[in-house]
C-alpha cells in the first residue's frame, strides 16, 4: 500500500514537472478552456435572454462548461505524457518494478486532477474579470470538484487509449471522445430547449448530468437535488473508464 501511494506520487510530481519542462504540451490545454468560454460567450450571448436561461447570465452559463472541458484537456495530457513514455522505454522500466498497476495509472489520474485546478482557476479569473457573478466559495468548489472529476475520467480514458496503442499520435482519438462528450450534452443550452437528435442523445449522455450540477452551483447555488446525479453520473463513468484503463496492461503483457 505504501510502495503504491510512493509510485502514485513520483507520477504526479513528475507529471506536474513536465509543465515547467514543456510548456507547449500544458500551455494549449490552459489556454483552450479560455478560448471556449471567450468565443461562446462573446458569439452566443443574446440567447441568454430567452425564457430557457431564465436571465442568467450566458457567460455565467458557460463558465461550468468551460471549466469541465478544461479538465478534459488535463486528463487528454496526462494520456499523451503516458504514451510518450510508452514510446521512450520509461514506463516500461516501471513495470519492471514491484510497484501496484494501479498505481501506474492512479499517478496520471492524479496529475490530471491537480491539473484541473489550475485551467478552473483560468477559467474562474477571466469570466469574473468579465463580469461574470461570483457564485460564492462553497458554490464555487462544486464546479472545481466537478472539474476534477471529469479530468480523471478523461485520464482514465486517455490512459487507456495510450496502453493500446503506444503512440503520441493517439492524441487526436483521446481528445476526439472528450470534445463529443462534452459538446453532445447541455453545452451550449438548457435541455428543455435542446431539440430532435441531440435532446435524445443529451438524455442518456452523463456528462449532462455533470454539467447541470455545476451549472447549478454557479447560477442558483448547488443543493443535493442537483448535486447527486451528477456525483453518480461521474462516479459511474469513472469505474467504467478506470476498467478500460487497466485492461490497457493486459495488451501490454500479451505483445
Amino acid at each position: 500500500m505504501g510502495r503504491g501511494l510512493a509510485v502514485s506520487l513520483g507520477l504526479i510530481r513528475r507529471n506536474l514537472l513536465l509543465v515547467r519542462r514543456m510548456p507547449s504540451v500544458f500551455i494549449p490545454a490552459m489556454v483552450m478552456p479560455l478560448f471556449i468560454l471567450i468565443a461562446t460567450a462573446g458569439a452566443f450571448h443574446g440567447i441568454g435572454a430567452l425564457p430557457a436561461f431564465a436571465g442568467a447570465s450566458y457567460l455565467a452559463f458557460t463558465l461550468p462548461m468551460a471549466a469541465t472541458m478544461g479538465g478534459g484537456f488535463a486528463g487528454v495530457n496526462s494520456g499523451m505524457t503516458l504514451a510518450r513514455d510508452l514510446e521512450y522505454g520509461f514506463f516500461s522500466r516501471l513495470q519492471a518494478s514491484p510497484a501496484p498497476r494501479i498505481s501506474l495509472i492512479a499517478g496520471p489520474i492524479g496529475a490530471a486532477m491537480v491539473r484541473s485546478l489550475f485551467t478552473s482557476t483560468v477559467v474562474f479569473v477571466a469570466a469574473t474579470a468579465a463580469g461574470a457573478p461570483w457564485p460564492g466559495l462553497g458554490n464555487a468548489l462544486i464546479v472545481y470538484l466537478l472539474a476534477m472529476g471529469f479530468a480523471a475520467c478523461a485520464a482514465c480514458w486517455a490512459t487507456g487509449v495510450a496502453l493500446r496503442t503506444k503512440s503520441v499520435q493517439a492524441a487526436p482519438l483521446m481528445q476526439v471522445v472528450v470534445f463529443i462528450s462534452v459538446f453532445c450534452s447541455v453545452a451550449y443550452t438548457p435541455r428543455d430547449a435542446l431539440t430532435g437528435w441531440l435532446r435524445h442523445v443529451a438524455d442518456y449522455n452523463p456528462v449532462t448530468r455533470v454539467l447541470e450540477a455545476s451549472r447549478a452551483a454557479e447560477l442558483v447555488g448547488i443543493s443535493w437535488s442537483k448535486l447527486w446525479p451528477g456525483l453518480v453520473s461521474l462516479g459511474a463513468l469513472l469505474a467504467v473508464l478506470l476498467v478500460f484503463s487497466l485492461s490497457g496492461f493486459r495488451k501490454l503483457t500479451t505483445e
